[in-house]
């Protein structure tokens, strides 16, 4: 058998990580098998294991496909915000992370299948390690965030930034959640997700 050529190999690469995606939505991913990845991509079972190890390297090779282009560009942002108007520059920043998981297909599906699909134990696993990662990073650019804003005099004084970091992970994680949620109808974060944002930020930031 001839070679795949590496162009080849990329095509096989994503063509399995879509199938994977669908799978793990339609069914969950305990009861997806890689057999099950590899019959969804019309393919056999070795070019699965050609690419991923197991099922956890599937699912990180989606997040870091989907959605780390976002991520990384988010963390840099809120860790570096315009100081000739910080507030403003971090209520755009925010929205525009809302508005991105849910007009972006494939970071929206690797949300979704992180924040639904996958069971987290007291194990960790070595793709609990790195989603935890990828959430610590997140979190730490918004404390970033906001004690800039503190530094620049552009938060309420009557509130520690301790509580307004806790409160707006909540909030973010809260409204995506439910967003995304199979068969969700009580947040329409597409018409309503800046007005949401507006209700938290204009009673914070000055």
């Amino acid at each position: 058998m001839a070679r795949k050529t590496k162009a080849e190999a990329e095509r096989t690469y994503h063509a399995l990580l879509d199938a994977a995606t669908l799978l793990f939505i339609e069914q969950g991913v305990a009861k997806t098998t890689l057999n099950d990845i590899a019959h969804r991509a019309d393919m056999t079972r070795g070019a699965v294991y050609w690419h991923f190890k197991n099922k956890d390297a599937v699912i990180q090779a989606l997040w870091e496909r989907n959605a780390k282009t976002m991520h990384d560009g988010f963390v840099y942002r809120l860790k570096n915000l315009d100081m000739t108007c910080p507030a403003a520059d971090f209520r755009d920043a925010i929205k525009a992370l809302l508005r991105r998981a849910v007009t972006d297909p494939q970071l929206s599906q690797a949300m979704r299948i992180v924040m639904h699909c996958i069971e987290f134990t007291d194990e960790k696993t070595e793709l609990q390690r790195f989603l935890y990662t990828c959430r610590d990073e997140f979190y730490e650019a918004l404390q970033v965030a906001l004690q800039t804003l503190e530094q620049q005099g552009a938060l309420r004084r009557d509130l520690p930034v301790a509580v307004l970091i806790s409160s707006l992970w909540a909030y973010l994680n809260g409204l995506v959640h439910t967003n995304l949620e199979p068969g969700s109808k009580t947040v329409d974060l597409q018409a309503y997700g800046d007005k949401l944002l507006d209700l938290w930020l204009d009673a914070v930031l000055k």
